[in-house]
């Protein structure tokens, strides 16, 4: 199997184990569930996957992209993903010469992408703009959810051979 899709294969099952958490992070914090569950969840979704990929001895970077401070705000630049018709803040992992995505869907994109970090779509921008406390918060939501995978990520290995 190709490292291409090895990590492709890996990046799957890590998102199929984030979507429920993806519903539940929703119900705790009192907002509606939308219709794509992907929807703001890169930033912790990203993390979770930098780490799952260490595990398994993968090089990974957590990455992100803000190309306004406010929704509505003036663009300070082509940062994040490229949705087709404007830049969204975004974040990614991105591992040697790849780029590993697992919540592009929330922009129309497909769910899972392993592509090339000269996708143009993708910019990295300066760093990350969240307040300490919401760095912290996308942390405790990583390590609340790790024993849960380690558990998880023992059936993958004996059944898919992650």
């Amino acid at each position: 199997m190709s490292r291409e899709a090895a990590l492709f294969r890996l990046a799957s099952a890590a998102r199929a184990f984030l979507e429920p958490a993806w519903v539940r992070w929703r119900q705790a914090s009192g907002e509606p569930i939308p219709a794509i569950a992907s929807h703001h969840t890169c930033g912790r979704s990203s993390l979770f996957l930098r780490d799952a990929l260490r595990l398994e001895g993968h090089s990974a970077e957590w990455v992100n992209g803000i190309p306004r401070f406010a929704e509505a705000g003036k663009e300070i630049g082509p940062f994040g993903f490229f949705s087709g018709t404007r830049w969204e803040s975004h974040a990614w992992v991105m591992s040697g010469n790849l780029i590993l995505d697992i919540t592009a869907d929330q922009f129309g994109a497909d769910p899972v992408i392993v592509t090339s970090v000269s996708d143009a779509r993708y910019r990295v921008g300066s760093g990350d703009t969240a307040t300490p406390r919401a760095i912290q918060a996308r942390c405790e939501a990583v390590e609340t959810l790790w024993p849960d995978w380690l558990s998880h990520r023992k059936t993958l290995h004996s059944r898919q051979g992650i």
